[in-house]
Protein backbone atom coordinates (compact mmCIF):
# COMPACT_ATOMS: atom_id res chain seq x y z
CA UNK A 1 0.00 0.00 0.00
CA UNK A 2 2.80 2.19 0.14
CA UNK A 3 2.12 3.69 3.66
CA UNK A 4 5.40 3.67 5.07
CA UNK A 5 6.44 5.69 2.05
CA UNK A 6 3.90 8.02 1.79
CA UNK A 7 4.55 8.70 5.97
CA UNK A 8 7.98 10.52 4.71
CA UNK A 9 6.49 13.23 2.30
CA UNK A 10 6.45 14.02 -1.43
CA UNK A 11 9.45 12.52 -3.18
CA UNK A 12 10.63 10.23 -5.43
CA UNK A 13 10.83 7.34 -3.15
CA UNK A 14 6.82 7.21 -3.58
CA UNK A 15 7.85 5.78 -7.23
CA UNK A 16 9.46 2.65 -5.41
CA UNK A 17 6.54 0.99 -4.18
CA UNK A 18 5.23 -1.40 -6.36
CA UNK A 19 0.75 -1.35 -7.86
CA UNK A 20 1.20 2.34 -6.77
CA UNK A 21 0.14 4.37 -3.53
CA UNK A 22 -2.91 2.27 -1.66
CA UNK A 23 -3.28 0.60 -5.30
CA UNK A 24 -3.07 3.93 -7.01
CA UNK A 25 -5.84 6.27 -5.19
CA UNK A 26 -3.25 9.25 -6.12
CA UNK A 27 0.10 9.21 -8.13
CA UNK A 28 3.50 10.14 -6.78
CA UNK A 29 3.89 13.11 -8.93
CA UNK A 30 0.69 14.69 -7.22
CA UNK A 31 1.47 13.47 -3.68
CA UNK A 32 1.63 16.11 -1.16
CA UNK A 33 2.33 17.37 2.15
CA UNK A 34 -1.75 17.27 2.58
CA UNK A 35 -1.79 14.12 1.27
CA UNK A 36 0.87 12.81 4.16
CA UNK A 37 -1.42 14.71 6.92
CA UNK A 38 -4.16 12.67 6.07
CA UNK A 39 -2.31 9.09 6.11
CA UNK A 40 -0.43 10.43 9.50
CA UNK A 41 -4.43 11.55 10.93
CA UNK A 42 -5.59 7.97 10.16
CA UNK A 43 -3.00 5.91 11.26
CA UNK A 44 -3.60 7.17 15.17
CA UNK A 45 -7.66 6.55 15.18
CA UNK A 46 -6.83 3.21 16.29
CA UNK A 47 -6.20 5.07 19.64
CA UNK A 48 -3.03 2.82 20.56
CA UNK A 49 -0.12 5.36 20.71
CA UNK A 50 2.99 2.53 21.67
CA UNK A 51 1.62 0.60 18.89
CA UNK A 52 1.18 2.66 16.27
CA UNK A 53 4.69 4.30 17.00
CA UNK A 54 6.35 0.82 16.96
CA UNK A 55 4.78 0.56 13.40
CA UNK A 56 5.65 4.11 11.77
CA UNK A 57 7.14 6.38 14.07
CA UNK A 58 11.07 5.32 14.05
CA UNK A 59 10.77 4.69 10.34
CA UNK A 60 9.30 8.17 9.73
CA UNK A 61 12.43 10.73 11.36
CA UNK A 62 15.09 8.17 10.42
CA UNK A 63 14.53 7.28 6.60
CA UNK A 64 14.22 10.66 5.58
CA UNK A 65 17.76 11.49 6.71
CA UNK A 66 19.10 8.67 4.40
CA UNK A 67 16.98 9.84 1.29
CA UNK A 68 18.33 13.45 1.99
CA UNK A 69 22.10 12.66 2.84
CA UNK A 70 22.62 9.22 2.18
CA UNK A 71 25.41 7.41 -0.12
CA UNK A 72 24.07 6.02 -3.62
CA UNK A 73 24.52 2.39 -1.70
CA UNK A 74 22.35 3.45 0.77
CA UNK A 75 19.80 4.38 -1.42
CA UNK A 76 20.34 1.20 -3.51
CA UNK A 77 20.84 -1.22 -0.54
CA UNK A 78 19.17 -0.21 2.51
CA UNK A 79 16.47 1.88 1.37
CA UNK A 80 14.12 -0.19 -0.57
CA UNK A 81 13.55 -2.63 2.13
CA UNK A 82 12.81 0.01 4.14
CA UNK A 83 10.20 1.83 2.14
CA UNK A 84 8.66 -2.23 1.63
CA UNK A 85 8.40 -2.87 5.03
CA UNK A 86 10.98 -5.70 5.33
CA UNK A 87 13.44 -3.63 7.90
CA UNK A 88 13.20 -0.74 10.28
CA UNK A 89 15.51 1.91 11.12
CA UNK A 90 15.76 4.46 14.05
CA UNK A 91 16.94 7.93 14.66
CA UNK A 92 19.54 7.41 17.52
CA UNK A 93 20.54 10.93 18.88
CA UNK A 94 19.13 11.72 22.29
CA UNK A 95 21.61 10.59 25.23
CA UNK A 96 21.02 10.70 29.11
CA UNK A 97 23.21 13.96 28.77
CA UNK A 98 22.26 15.45 25.82
CA UNK A 99 18.17 16.00 25.02
CA UNK A 100 17.77 19.34 23.32
CA UNK A 101 21.07 20.17 23.74
CA UNK A 102 21.93 18.00 20.86
CA UNK A 103 25.56 19.44 20.45
CA UNK A 104 26.01 18.14 23.65
CA UNK A 105 25.88 14.39 22.80
CA UNK A 106 28.93 12.08 24.56
CA UNK A 107 28.64 9.04 22.17
CA UNK A 108 31.97 8.93 19.49
CA UNK A 109 33.19 7.00 16.14
CA UNK A 110 36.92 7.10 16.12
CA UNK A 111 38.53 5.23 12.77
CA UNK A 112 40.42 1.98 13.53
CA UNK A 113 44.08 1.81 12.42
CA UNK A 114 43.28 0.79 8.88
CA UNK A 115 41.15 4.16 8.80
CA UNK A 116 38.14 1.83 6.54
CA UNK A 117 36.00 1.26 9.67
CA UNK A 118 34.37 3.68 12.75
CA UNK A 119 34.70 2.37 16.04
CA UNK A 120 31.29 3.33 17.46
CA UNK A 121 31.06 3.79 21.54
CA UNK A 122 28.38 5.32 23.50
CA UNK A 123 24.91 5.23 24.89
CA UNK A 124 21.77 6.88 23.48
CA UNK A 125 18.01 6.59 25.53
CA UNK A 126 14.31 6.97 24.34
CA UNK A 127 14.99 5.82 21.20
CA UNK A 128 11.75 4.67 19.63
CA UNK A 129 11.89 1.47 17.33
CA UNK A 130 15.03 0.44 18.83
CA UNK A 131 14.14 -2.49 20.04
CA UNK A 132 12.89 -3.94 16.20
CA UNK A 133 15.42 -1.67 14.35
CA UNK A 134 17.92 -3.29 11.86
CA UNK A 135 19.70 -0.34 10.66
CA UNK A 136 20.39 3.27 13.31
CA UNK A 137 21.07 6.51 12.00
CA UNK A 138 23.21 7.50 14.25
CA UNK A 139 24.78 11.20 15.84
CA UNK A 140 28.39 11.06 16.93
CA UNK A 141 31.09 12.87 17.76
CA UNK A 142 33.87 12.71 15.14
CA UNK A 143 35.86 15.40 16.20
CA UNK A 144 35.69 18.23 18.94
CA UNK A 145 33.51 19.96 21.22
CA UNK A 146 30.09 21.25 20.83
CA UNK A 147 28.13 21.29 17.21
CA UNK A 148 31.01 21.13 14.72
CA UNK A 149 32.55 18.01 16.03
CA UNK A 150 29.48 15.89 15.67
CA UNK A 151 28.58 13.76 12.48
CA UNK A 152 25.86 11.37 11.74
CA UNK A 153 26.75 7.64 10.44
CA UNK A 154 24.63 4.38 9.97
CA UNK A 155 25.29 1.74 12.02
CA UNK A 156 24.03 -1.68 11.27
CA UNK A 157 22.41 -3.69 13.84
CA UNK A 158 25.06 -5.99 15.38
CA UNK A 159 26.34 -7.59 18.56
CA UNK A 160 28.23 -4.34 19.18
CA UNK A 161 24.77 -2.86 19.07
CA UNK A 162 22.56 -3.51 22.90
CA UNK A 163 19.08 -2.38 22.95
CA UNK A 164 17.35 -2.87 26.54
CA UNK A 165 13.87 -1.95 26.50
CA UNK A 166 12.98 1.12 28.46
CA UNK A 167 8.93 1.20 30.23
CA UNK A 168 7.76 4.46 29.16
CA UNK A 169 3.58 6.12 29.96
CA UNK A 170 2.66 4.68 26.63
CA UNK A 171 3.23 1.16 25.55
CA UNK A 172 6.53 -1.08 24.86
CA UNK A 173 5.15 -1.74 21.77
CA UNK A 174 6.86 1.38 20.72
CA UNK A 175 10.24 -0.56 21.44
CA UNK A 176 11.72 2.23 23.31
CA UNK A 177 15.11 1.61 24.35
CA UNK A 178 18.50 2.40 25.62
CA UNK A 179 20.96 1.39 23.40
CA UNK A 180 24.84 0.72 24.47
CA UNK A 181 27.32 0.83 21.37
CA UNK A 182 30.27 -1.37 22.71
CA UNK A 183 32.90 -0.41 19.95
CA UNK A 184 30.51 -1.27 17.12
CA UNK A 185 32.42 -1.70 14.01
CA UNK A 186 31.21 0.68 10.93
CA UNK A 187 32.66 0.93 7.27
CA UNK A 188 33.59 4.71 6.94
CA UNK A 189 30.97 4.56 3.72
CA UNK A 190 27.80 4.69 6.18
CA UNK A 191 29.44 8.32 7.28
CA UNK A 192 26.40 10.47 6.00
CA UNK A 193 27.95 13.62 3.87
CA UNK A 194 30.98 14.42 5.98
CA UNK A 195 32.39 14.85 9.04
CA UNK A 196 31.31 17.52 11.19
CA UNK A 197 28.17 18.48 9.02
CA UNK A 198 25.91 16.16 11.68
CA UNK A 199 24.93 18.90 13.09
CA UNK A 200 23.47 20.56 10.32
CA UNK A 201 21.61 17.71 9.11
CA UNK A 202 19.74 16.78 12.61
CA UNK A 203 18.73 20.44 12.32
CA UNK A 204 17.31 19.80 8.63
CA UNK A 205 15.13 17.02 10.03
CA UNK A 206 13.39 18.62 12.53
CA UNK A 207 10.76 20.47 10.59
CA UNK A 208 8.76 17.51 8.99
CA UNK A 209 9.73 15.21 12.34
CA UNK A 210 8.57 17.98 14.35
CA UNK A 211 5.16 18.52 11.59
CA UNK A 212 4.15 15.16 11.88
CA UNK A 213 4.03 14.88 15.91
CA UNK A 214 1.84 18.31 15.31
CA UNK A 215 -0.54 16.19 13.07
CA UNK A 216 -0.35 12.85 15.04
CA UNK A 217 -1.27 14.59 17.84
CA UNK A 218 -3.88 17.08 16.95
CA UNK A 219 -5.55 13.93 16.05
CA UNK A 220 -5.87 12.10 19.06
CA UNK A 221 -6.98 15.36 20.58
CA UNK A 222 -9.83 15.60 18.10
CA UNK A 223 -10.54 12.00 18.34
CA UNK A 224 -10.57 12.83 22.66
CA UNK A 225 -13.02 15.87 22.17
CA UNK A 226 -15.14 13.91 19.89
CA UNK A 227 -15.57 11.36 22.78
CA UNK A 228 -15.88 13.85 25.36
CA UNK A 229 -18.98 15.70 23.60
CA UNK A 230 -20.50 12.28 23.06
CA UNK A 231 -20.43 11.35 27.04
CA UNK A 232 -21.26 15.23 27.81
CA UNK A 233 -23.83 14.68 25.68
CA UNK A 234 -25.03 11.42 27.14
CA UNK A 235 -24.68 11.08 30.60
CA UNK A 236 -27.21 12.55 33.06
CA UNK A 237 -26.75 14.24 36.05
CA UNK A 238 -29.18 15.68 38.70
CA UNK A 239 -31.99 14.77 36.64
CA UNK A 240 -30.77 16.42 33.30
CA UNK A 241 -27.52 15.67 30.66
CA UNK A 242 -24.61 16.71 31.72
CA UNK A 243 -24.12 19.00 28.89
CA UNK A 244 -27.22 21.02 30.06
CA UNK A 245 -24.58 22.29 33.11
CA UNK A 246 -23.36 25.57 32.03
CA UNK A 247 -19.48 24.94 33.44
CA UNK A 248 -19.53 21.65 31.41
CA UNK A 249 -20.33 23.72 28.26
CA UNK A 250 -17.89 26.39 29.19
CA UNK A 251 -14.94 23.29 29.15
CA UNK A 252 -15.95 22.26 26.21
CA UNK A 253 -16.26 25.44 24.15
CA UNK A 254 -12.45 25.96 25.24
CA UNK A 255 -11.94 22.48 23.98
CA UNK A 256 -13.77 23.36 20.78
CA UNK A 257 -11.78 26.82 20.21
CA UNK A 258 -8.54 25.86 20.72
CA UNK A 259 -8.65 23.27 18.74
CA UNK A 260 -10.23 24.76 15.68
CA UNK A 261 -7.57 27.55 16.13
CA UNK A 262 -4.61 25.36 16.25
CA UNK A 263 -6.10 23.23 13.41
CA UNK A 264 -6.43 26.51 11.14
CA UNK A 265 -2.59 26.80 12.02
CA UNK A 266 -1.60 23.58 10.87
CA UNK A 267 -3.01 23.67 7.42
CA UNK A 268 -1.19 27.23 6.88
CA UNK A 269 2.10 25.50 7.93
CA UNK A 270 1.21 22.69 5.80
CA UNK A 271 0.14 24.44 2.68
CA UNK A 272 3.57 26.42 3.15
CA UNK A 273 5.32 23.11 3.26
CA UNK A 274 3.81 22.03 0.00
CA UNK A 275 4.75 25.53 -1.77
CA UNK A 276 8.12 26.09 0.01
CA UNK A 277 9.16 22.86 1.28
CA UNK A 278 9.48 21.21 4.23
CA UNK A 279 13.33 22.57 4.64
CA UNK A 280 12.52 26.00 3.72
CA UNK A 281 13.92 28.27 6.66
CA UNK A 282 10.65 30.71 6.45
CA UNK A 283 9.21 27.59 8.24
CA UNK A 284 10.95 26.87 10.93
CA UNK A 285 9.98 29.30 13.34
CA UNK A 286 6.86 28.83 12.44
CA UNK A 287 6.62 25.09 12.65
CA UNK A 288 8.09 25.11 16.49
CA UNK A 289 5.62 27.30 17.22
CA UNK A 290 3.00 25.19 15.66
CA UNK A 291 4.60 22.50 18.08
CA UNK A 292 4.66 24.44 20.78
CA UNK A 293 0.97 25.52 20.57
CA UNK A 294 -0.55 22.20 19.74
CA UNK A 295 1.07 20.76 23.04
CA UNK A 296 -0.37 23.34 25.17
CA UNK A 297 -3.75 22.63 23.73
CA UNK A 298 -3.62 19.30 24.04
CA UNK A 299 -2.69 20.24 27.91
CA UNK A 300 -6.20 21.69 28.19
CA UNK A 301 -8.23 19.20 26.03
CA UNK A 302 -6.60 16.36 28.30
CA UNK A 303 -7.31 18.41 31.72
CA UNK A 304 -11.27 19.19 30.53
CA UNK A 305 -11.98 15.55 28.75
CA UNK A 306 -10.93 13.65 32.05
CA UNK A 307 -13.07 16.61 34.78
CA UNK A 308 -15.79 15.75 32.68
CA UNK A 309 -15.45 12.33 31.89
CA UNK A 310 -14.84 11.69 36.00
CA UNK A 311 -14.03 8.30 37.10
CA UNK A 312 -13.98 6.98 33.23
CA UNK A 313 -11.42 9.14 32.36
CA UNK A 314 -8.83 7.67 34.38
CA UNK A 315 -10.11 4.01 33.82
CA UNK A 316 -7.87 2.53 30.86
CA UNK A 317 -11.28 0.27 29.63
CA UNK A 318 -14.86 0.82 28.33
CA UNK A 319 -16.23 4.21 27.79
CA UNK A 320 -12.76 6.50 29.06
CA UNK A 321 -10.55 4.33 27.19
CA UNK A 322 -10.15 6.85 24.52
CA UNK A 323 -9.58 9.80 27.06
CA UNK A 324 -7.94 7.96 29.67
CA UNK A 325 -5.01 6.77 26.83
CA UNK A 326 -4.83 10.56 25.60
CA UNK A 327 -4.32 12.50 29.19
CA UNK A 328 -1.50 9.38 30.10
CA UNK A 329 0.12 10.10 26.50
CA UNK A 330 -0.24 13.47 25.52
CA UNK A 331 2.67 14.94 27.28
CA UNK A 332 5.36 12.86 25.64
CA UNK A 333 4.98 15.19 22.72
CA UNK A 334 6.07 18.20 24.46
CA UNK A 335 9.18 17.02 25.55
CA UNK A 336 10.69 14.84 22.46
CA UNK A 337 11.22 16.22 19.00
CA UNK A 338 12.33 19.54 20.90
CA UNK A 339 10.49 21.05 24.24
CA UNK A 340 7.80 23.61 24.59
CA UNK A 341 10.32 25.95 26.10
CA UNK A 342 13.19 25.25 23.33
CA UNK A 343 10.53 25.65 20.66
CA UNK A 344 8.83 28.82 22.15
CA UNK A 345 12.24 30.38 22.56
CA UNK A 346 13.41 29.04 19.02
CA UNK A 347 10.49 30.71 17.31
CA UNK A 348 10.96 33.90 19.16
CA UNK A 349 14.62 34.17 18.33
CA UNK A 350 13.88 33.87 15.02
CA UNK A 351 11.38 36.87 14.84
CA UNK A 352 13.98 38.75 16.82
CA UNK A 353 16.78 38.30 13.96
CA UNK A 354 13.93 39.07 11.25
CA UNK A 355 12.74 42.39 13.29
CA UNK A 356 13.75 45.54 10.66
CA UNK A 357 15.92 47.45 12.30
CA UNK A 358 14.14 51.07 11.14
CA UNK A 359 10.50 49.43 12.86
CA UNK A 360 9.93 51.87 15.75
CA UNK A 361 6.52 53.12 18.19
Amino acid sequence: AGLTAMGLGPGEHLKLVPGGLLGGVVKPEEFDHFHEMIVQEERVRHFCPGWEDGLEGGNAISIPVILKYGNEWMKKEVLPPLIMGETVSCLSITEAYAGSDVAAIRTTAKKDASGENYIVSGTKKWITTGQYSDWFVTAVRTGGKNAAGVSMILVPKSDQVICSKIKTKYSSAAGTVFIAYEDAVVPTKCLFGKEGKGFQIIMSNFNHERWMICVVNLARARKCTEETFKWAMQRKIFGTKLVEQAVIREKLAQMFSALETVTALQYEVTYSMCQKGSQSPLLGGRIALLKYTVTRVCHLIADNAVQILGGRGVTRTGMGRIVECFHRVYKIPAVYGGSEEILADLAVRMAIKAFPAEAKL
